[in-house]
């Protein structure tokens, strides 16, 4: 399986999307750098403080099969591998970056208690899957979301609403327009999309769906790539899956490293970036 070294650009420039400025004003695609190795193990050769977003979609402590015994882990022995690979992954981030990390209700508290004393946290964002209802369990309230933490180094973290905001549609406008809205950009451009991001799982029959088990919506991964890291800037995954967010970067003009363990994945992941015009995979 092909395995590049890891290739940083410098990303104090900014870009259009889809798109990098090189040195002679000509326009490039990011680097997208796809890595078949352990996180864990090759993070000594990332260059701590050449990060401007983390994007963790890390195994919740569930059990799920990956191919691996990667999800095995529960309780404590979760939580204290948890810690650990954050311990490694949070030097990496320049003093403006952040982190997305997604995880379950089970582990969230101790998850976010812990990044509390590392980072300023900055939202608790709630992904309600859609799931339908068909029955479920009889005990309790049947679980349908994701919980979501965003984590910023410091008070003057990177982030961008204007890319992200959600248009109104022309009925809704009209009916909010008042004299002294006019010009607004609320209104004219959208809405905060607020956090609680009603967006539905992908189905085994949705188009964007590829061989893997807990594969992220694309728009999901787009709205923390646009908003929280600039044009031109690097995104990590630690933990790469499907490439979701390798593909998020390839469309919005970022540079992307990322880590994955299962050969499988990792080649559903070079295929999308190669199906991606003008872009190939590092």
């Amino acid at each position: 399986m092909r395995d590049d070294p890891i290739k940083i650009a410098d990303a104090a420039g900014g870009s259009p999307a889809a798109a990098v400025h090189t040195t002679d004003g000509a326009q490039a695609a990011p680097s997208i750098a796809l890595h078949h190795r352990d996180f864990l193990t090759d993070v000594v050769n990332l260059p701590d403080q050449s990060i401007d977003l983390i994007l963790a979609d890390p195994p919740y402590g569930l059990g799920k099969d990956y191919g691996n015994d990667s999800d095995m882990r529960s309780g404590e022995d979760f939580l204290a591998w948890t810690r650990h690979w954050l311990e490694l992954a949070l030097p990496k981030l320049k003093p403006r970056g952040s982190l997305y990390i997604f995880c379950t209700w089970q582990y969230a508290p101790e998850i976010f208690s812990f990044l509390k004393t590392k980072l300023t946290m900055i939202n608790e964002i709630v992904w309600d899957r859609r799931v339908p209802s068909m029955g479920g369990t009889t005990r309790r309230f049947t679980s349908v979301h994701d919980n979501i933490g965003l984590f910023a180094v410091s008070k003057d973290y990177y982030f961008d609403l204007d890319p992200v905001r959600i248009p109104y549609d022309a009925a809704t406008k009209k009916a909010r327009s008042r004299r002294i809205f006019e010009g607004s950009k609320w209104l004219e451009m959208g809405y905060n999309p607020k956090d609680v991001w009603s967006v539905s799982r992908l189905h085994r029959q949705h188009a964007e769906r590829v061989d893997h088990p807990t594969q992220k919506p694309l728009e999901i991964i787009s709205r923390m790539v646009l908003a929280s890291c600039p044009p031109g800037g690097t995104v990590l995954d630690p933990f790469m899956g499907s490439g979701t967010t390798a593909v998020a970067c390839a469309m919005h003009g970022r540079h992307f490293v990322g880590y994955e363990i299962n050969a499988d994945y990792h080649a559903v992941a070079r295929q999308r970036i190669a199906d991606i015009p003008h872009h190939v995979p590092n």
